[in-house]
Order: C-alpha cells, then structure tokens, then sequence
C-alpha cells in the first residue's frame, strides 16, 4: 500500500492545532491582567503550549510584557474614550476630558487594583519613568490630542503641545499612582478638577 500524502494524512487525522505566536501571548497576558490575575511566565508558557524560553524570545521579560499589556489597553481605551468625546458637543478641552475618564477607569480596573495591591512600586516604575516605553506613547497620545484642542480654541494655554503633553501625563500619573506615591488611594474626581483647570 503507498504512503498517504502529507494532504491525505491531513483529511483523515483533520487539521493540525494552530501554534501560539507571540500576539497570542500577548492577548492571553491582557486576559490574564484584565480577570486580576498576576502575569505570570511560566503559567503563560504552559497555556500557550510554547518553552518559557520560547516565551522570553517573544515578548522579553515579564516587566517588557506587562508594559505591552498596559499599552495595548491603554490604547484601546483612550481611542474609544477619543472617539466618543468627539462625537459630543463638549466645548472644553477634549483631551482633559479623555484622560479624566481613562483615570477613572483605569483605578477600577481588576487589573491595576490587583497591581496596585501587590506591585505598586513596579508598577509605578514601569509607567512613569522617563525611560519608559509607556510614558513616552501616552505622552505623544496626549500632544497628538492637544494638538487638536489647540486647533479648535478648546486649549489657549501659553504652552506647546508637548509641554503640555508631559504636565498632562505627569498630572494624571500622580492621581493614579497615588498609593506608591503618598501611600493614599486616588482621587479620579480630583483628577478631573485638576486637568480641566490645566487645559482651558
């Protein structure tokens, strides 16, 4: 009897399970961070199918990935929040209403409490150094934002988008990180006080 063809085998055994790529990775991470579970490499490895090794190659250490993870939510959020203040009839700063709703959001998030809870200090590390990948995306999202409060005459402030860009994201990070700051919880509504009263 002739050897069944690689097509052959595939019809009668059915189709082989789709392998993990490292977007999988990522997305399971945001699964795992959004239930307020800790992100964890060896648990994330395993339910992928892929090496701890394999893992690492994809997404770097753990710090890397869980700055991916608070991106890509951030972005997904931010965008949203955007699209809807723009579609209302708001007449102040629309960027000091899209991140005074973010805060707010961000503080309830099963996620971040949990982080908030266990690894404030990492946390805060992670998001509002200088070097971090994270703050330098939020603060290009909130000069590309300004830009357009600017355009409009919702933001008269003698200051450059980017200058502003950098007290926005300075200002909303010390709201939100207040428990590794002072050791306090935050203040979402105060938040919104202080940026509204910022960007006018």
């Amino acid at each position: 009897m002739a050897a069944r063809t690689p097509l052959q085998r595939q019809l009668a055994d059915g189709p082989r399970p789709a392998r993990a790529t490292a977007l999988d990775a990522l997305e399971l991470a945001r699964k795992c961070f959004n239930e307020g579970r800790r992100l964890d490499i060896q648990a994330l490895a395993a339910e992928l199918g892929v090496s701890r090794v394999t893992l690492h190659r994809w997404v770097g250490t753990r710090e890397q990935l869980l700055v991916e993870v608070l991106w890509v939510s951030a972005d997904r959020a931010l965008t949203k929040l955007w699209q809807e203040v723009q579609a209302s009839d708001l007449t102040r700063s629309h960027t000091a209403e899209v991140f005074s709703r973010w805060a707010a959001d961000v503080i309830a998030h099963p996620g971040i409490k949990r982080m908030q809870a266990d690894e404030a200090v990492l946390m805060a590390r992670l998001l509002t150094q200088d070097a971090s990948e994270f703050q330098r995306r939020m603060i290009e999202r909130a000069a590309e934002y300004l830009q357009d409060d600017f355009a409009a005459g919702r933001v008269t402030v003698d200051l450059t988008a980017d200058e502003l860009a950098y007290a926005t994201v300075r200002l909303v990070e010390s709201f939100v990180h207040t428990p590794a700051i002072t050791g306090g919880a935050p203040d979402p509504a105060r938040n919104a006080r202080v940026l509204r009263a910022l960007l006018r």
